[in-house]
C-alpha cells in the first residue's frame, strides 16, 4: 500500500478519532505530564493550543483556570473534543487555523503560551511548512512566552527499523499514550516517512498516521532557525537528553 493510499484511506478517518482517547488514557496521561504543563505555565495565563485533538490537554488546563484557545482542523476531532468537554463541564474556545497562516487571523503577542504537544508538528513534512509553523507560533507569543513543542524517540525508529518491523519495538507505555486496550506500533519506517498503526486489542479495529520522523537534533536546530534562542530540552518530562526516552519535549522561549 503506498503513502497516499495510506493517508487517504486512514488519516484522521472515524476510527482513529473512535480509538483515540484510550490509546491515550487521559487518567495516567497526566500523572505524568500534568505536573510537568503545571509547574511550566506557572504564573502564565493565555494559552494557544495548536492541536486539541480529543481535548485532552485543553480541558486539564481549563479546569486549572488557564484561558485556553485550542486549534483543530480536523472536524471529526473537534466534535469529540466539545463532546467530551460537555462530560467535563467546560467550553472549550475553538479555531481552524492552518497553522502556516496563523499570523493572518491572530495578534503578535496575543498568548504567554503556545503548545505543540501529541507529536503534532511531524504532520508537516516539508521544512519550509515546519519552520513556517515555529515561526507563527512564536509570532503569536509575547516577550519572554514559551513554545512548548514534544516529538517520538524518532532516531530510534530510524536506527531500528528492520529490528522494529518484525515486532521488537521498544516503548514503555509508561509517559505517554498509556492505554492497554489500544496499542500503537510503526508498521512502515522509511527515511522521511513513518506510518503507525493503532489498534484495539479487543475488537482488532485499526487506524494509522503518516509521519514525518524527524532525526536526533533536527527539532532543535529548527526551533533555533525559527527564532527561538533559549531552548531547553527534557526526555519524558526530565531535563536533559536520554537516548532511551520514549519522547522529547522542548520548551522554547521568545
Amino acid at each position: 500500500m503506498g503513502r497516499h493510499e495510506i493517508k487517504d484511506h486512514f488519516y484522521n478517518t472515524q476510527a482513529l478519532v473512535d480509538l483515540w482517547g484510550d490509546f491515550i488514557d487521559w487518567e495516567k496521561r497526566f500523572l505524568t505530564m500534568g505536573g510537568f504543563l503545571d509547574e511550566l505555565l506557572s504564573g502564565r495565563k493565555k494559552v494557544f493550543e495548536t492541536c486539541l485533538g480529543d481535548g485532552c490537554d485543553a480541558i486539564h488546563l481549563l479546569k486549572k483556570g488557564f484561558d485556553v484557545t485550542s486549534n483543530e482542523v480536523d472536524s471529526l476531532f473537534s466534535k469529540k473534543a466539545r463532546e467530551n468537554a460537555d462530560k467535563h463541564d467546560v467550553m472549550l474556545k475553538v479555531t481552524g487555523f492552518d497553522w502556516r497562516e496563523i499570523d493572518k487571523h491572530l495578534f503578535e503577542g496575543e498568548f504567554d503560551v503556545a503548545l505543540c504537544l501529541g507529536n503534532s508538528l511531524t504532520y508537516l513534512f516539508r521544512k519550509e511548512d515546519q519552520l513556517k509553523a515555529l515561526r507563527n507560533f512564536r509570532h503569536i507569543l509575547n516577550d519572554g512566552g514559551i513554545l512548548v513543542v514534544d516529538e517520538r524517540n524518532y532516531p530510534y525508529f530510524l536506527e531500528n527499523a528492520a529490528k522494529i518491523l518484525k515486532g521488537d519495538f521498544r516503548y514503555s507505555g509508561k509517559y505517554m499514550y498509556c492505554g492497554t486496550k489500544v496499542h500503537g506500533r510503526p508498521v512502515e519506517i522509511e527515511e522521511n516517512k513513518v506510518v503507525m498503526e493503532y489498534e484495539d486489542g479487543g475488537t482488532g479495529k485499526k487506524a494509522y498516521l503518516v509521519l514525518y520522523p524527524f532525526r536526533k537534533g533536527e527539532m532543535l536546530s529548527l526551533l533555533k532557525e525559527a527564532g527561538f534562542s533559549k531552548i531547553t530540552t527534557y526526555s519524558d518530562f526530565k531535563k536533559g537528553y536520554e537516548k532511551n526516552a520514549d519522547f522529547y519535549q522542548y520548551v522554547a522561549e521568545k
